[in-house]
C-alpha cells in the first residue's frame, strides 16, 4: 500500500505546488484607475530594434520610414502629449506626425558641452517648431546638462535666454529639483520649471513603492516653495517594469502600474501639469542604465500596452502557461524517480514531489528575467550559462533526491588538466566541472556588485539550484577529501565577503537572497579560506622573523 500511496504524494504535491504558486504570483492586484483612461504626456524617442541613438552621429540616427506616424496613431489612444529629446535628423519628424493625429509637444533640444552641436540642435528645434507652433506645448532647452555636470547653471542660463529671444513660445529646462535648487539663475532664465522626480534613482535610498507616492508630493512641495510665482511641471516621472532592485524600490509590473495609475489619480490634485517616461519600452538604454533602464515604457518595445489604465493588474497575466511548464518539468522528474530501479522511500518521494515544482518554476522566472537582461550575442551566451547552470544544478537535486551516488568535485587543477589533455570525466571531474562553472562567474558576479553594483542585475535564480546541490554533495563527500585545495579557499573566501557587501540596505530582498546564495556556495569551502589565512599568516611572520 505505501508503494503506491507515496508516489501518489509525490504527484500531489508537485500538481498542487505547481498551479498554487502560480495563480499566487499571477493573480490580479486592483489598482486605483487613472482617470478617463489617459494620461497626461508622454517621453517619446523614436528607436527599434538596430535604430536607438546608440547608433547617433552628430545628433543623428536613421529611424525606420513610417515608425514615428505608426508610434504616433498608437499613442494617441493613450495621450494628447509626448516629450522629445532632440529635434535633429529623423527625431524631427516626431512634430509633424504628432500633430496629424492631436498630439501636442515638449520639443526637446538636447544641450550639452559641444557648442557647434547646441546650435544645430537650437537652429532645427526652432524651425520645426515655428511651421507648427499649434502643435508645440513647450521648448525644452537642456535635459539634465547640469546633472551631468557639462555646464555651470551661469552658461545654461544664457544659452536658455538666446533661445527666448528667438521665439514666443513657452521656454523651459528639466533637471531633478535639486540642480534646480543649486542654480536659481537657470530657474529665473525660463518661463516653466520643469522638474524630474524619478523615486526609483534617489539617492542614498530610493523609496518603496508604498510611500512613494509620499515623496514624490513632498519634492514638488519643496518646488513650489523653492519657486514661488513660477510654474511648474514635472519634466519626468515614473517606474520601471523590470530590472534590479535598489533598497526597497522594487521593478515590476505591478508596481509599475500601481506608480503610474496613483499618480495619475491624485495629479489634479496636486494641480501640477507632469510628463511620465515614458512612452514606448528602450531596450537599448539597457547599455548605459543597465537592464531597468530598458523599461520605464507604457507600452513595451513591440508597442503592446503592458498593463491596463483601468481595472486590475497581475504581475504574471499568462501565470497559466508558467503554471504549465513547471507541470511539465514535475512530471519529467516523478518519471524519473519512477524508473528507478529500487524503490524510493516515502521522504524521498515527497522530496521528489517537492523539488520539480521548485526547479520547474526557477527555470520560468530565470527565463523571464534573462530575457530581459541578454543584450547582443555575449548577453546571449550568459544566459545559456546561467539556464544551463540552473538545469543541471536541478539535475543534481533529483540525483540525489532519487539515492543516486555523488563524489566529491574535483579541485580546479584538475579539472583544467583534464580539459587540457581532453581526457574523459570520470565521476569526480563532472561534479567538479559543475562546482567550478558555477563558483567563477558566481564569483565575478559578486565582486561587481560589490564595486559597482548600480545598475548589475541579481542572478539568485541561476545559482541557488547548483549552490544546494554542491553545498550537499560535499556535505554526502565530506570524509572523502585530504588534498589541499588553495583554489577553492580563495574563491570561497571573496564569495563570503563580496555577496554581503551587495546588500546596500537591507530592505532589499533581492539582494538578501543574493548574499545567501553566495555564502551557500562558499560554505563547503570555508575550511579551506581559514587554512590559506593561515599559511599566508604564517609566512608574513617568517619574512618578519628573518627581516629583524
Amino acid at each position: 500500500m505505501r508503494s503506491v500511496l507515496a508516489p501518489f504524494l509525490a504527484v500531489l504535491i508537485a500538481a498542487t505546488a505547481s498551479v498554487a504558486l502560480w495563480s499566487w504570483l499571477g493573480r490580479p492586484v486592483a489598482v486605483v484607475d487613472v482617470p478617463g483612461g489617459r494620461l497626461e504626456c508622454l517621453s517619446y524617442t523614436p528607436a527599434s530594434e538596430g535604430a536607438s541613438p546608440l547608433e547617433s552621429r552628430d545628433g543623428t540616427y536613421p529611424v525606420p520610414p513610417g515608425l514615428i506616424a505608426r508610434d504616433m496613431a498608437v499613442l494617441a489612444r493613450y495621450t494628447g502629449c509626448v516629450r522629445t529629446y532632440s529635434m535633429l535628423g529623423d527625431q524631427g519628424d516626431v512634430l509633424a506626425a504628432a500633430a496629424a493625429v492631436g498630439i501636442r509637444v515638449m520639443v526637446g533640444i538636447w544641450i550639452g558641452a559641444d557648442d557647434e552641436r547646441n546650435e544645430r540642435e537650437i537652429a532645427r528645434a526652432l524651425e520645426l517648431a515655428h511651421a507648427h507652433p499649434g502643435a508645440v506645448r513647450s521648448i525644452v532647452v537642456g535635459n539634465e546638462v547640469l546633472l551631468r555636470r557639462e555646464m555651470t547653471g551661469e552658461r545654461l542660463a544664457r544659452i536658455i535666454r538666446s533661445v527666448k529671444k528667438r521665439t514666443n513660445l513657452p521656454v523651459t529646462y528639466a533637471d531633478i529639483f535639486e540642480f534646480w535648487r543649486r542654480n536659481p539663475v537657470v530657474a529665473e532664465a525660463v518661463d516653466v520649471v520643469n522638474v524630474h522626480v524619478l523615486p526609483y534613482w534617489d539617492d542614498p535610498a530610493p523609496v518603496d513603492i508604498d510611500h512613494v507616492q509620499a515623496h514624490a508630493r513632498r519634492i514638488i512641495e519643496r518646488a513650489l516653495a523653492t519657486f514661488p510665482g513660477k510654474k511648474l511641471q514635472i519634466g519626468e516621472i515614473g517606474w520601471p517594469s523590470a530590472g534590479r532592485t535598489r533598497a526597497g524600490a522594487v521593478p515590476s509590473l505591478v508596481n509599475q502600474a500601481r506608480f503610474v495609475r496613483e499618480f495619475a489619480a491624485q495629479a489634479a490634485a496636486i494641480g501640477v501639469p507632469y510628463n511620465l517616461i515614458e512612452a514606448v519600452d528602450q531596450p537599448w538604454k539597457r547599455v548605459p542604465e543597465g537592464t531597468v533602464g530598458g523599461y520605464w515604457g507604457i507600452l513595451d518595445k513591440d508597442r503592446r500596452l503592458k498593463f491596463p489604465l483601468t481595472g486590475p493588474v497581475s504581475e504574471w497575466p499568462h501565470w497559466r502557461r508558467a503554471a504549465g511548464f513547471t507541470g511539465a518539468v514535475s512530471l519529467v522528474v516523478l518519471a524519473c524517480a519512477a524508473f528507478r530501479r529500487r524503490s524510493l522511500g516515502v521522504w524521498q518521494w515527497i522530496a521528489v514531489g517537492a523539488l520539480g515544482p521548485a526547479a520547474g518554476a526557477t527555470l520560468w522566472a530565470l527565463g523571464a528575467q534573462l530575457s530581459t537582461t541578454a543584450i547582443g550575442w555575449g548577453g546571449r551566451l550568459w544566459a545559456v550559462w546561467l539556464m544551463a547552470l540552473a538545469v543541471a544544478g536541478g539535475a543534481v537535486l533529483v540525483h540525489m533526491a532519487v539515492g543516486g551516488r555523488v563524489y566529491r568535485p574535483a579541485s580546479l587543477a584538475a579539472v583544467f588538466t583534464a580539459l587540457r589533455e581532453r581526457r574523459r570525466p570520470d565521476r569526480e571531474l563532472w561534479p567538479g566541472a559543475l562546482h567550478w562553472a558555477a563558483m567563477l562567474p558566481a564569483a565575478v558576479l559578486a565582486l561587481a556588485l560589490a564595486v559597482d553594483g548600480r545598475h548589475r542585475d541579481f542572478f539568485s535564480l541561476a545559482f541557488w539550484l547548483p549552490a544546494a546541490a554542491l553545498a550537499l554533495v560535499c556535505w554526502r563527500t565530506r570524509a572523502q577529501d585530504g588534498e589541499p585545495r588553495a583554489e577553492e579557499g580563495w574563491i570561497a573566501g571573496l564569495l563570503l565577503v563580496a555577496g554581503p557587501l551587495g546588500i546596500g540596505a537591507l530592505v532589499n530582498r533581492e539582494a538578501l537572497v543574493w548574499a545567501a546564495v553566495c555564502i551557500v556556495l562558499a560554505g563547503p569551502w570555508l575550511p579551506y579560506s581559514l587554512r590559506e589565512i593561515m599559511r599566508l599568516f604564517n609566512v608574513l611572520c617568517i619574512k618578519t622573523t628573518v627581516m629583524r
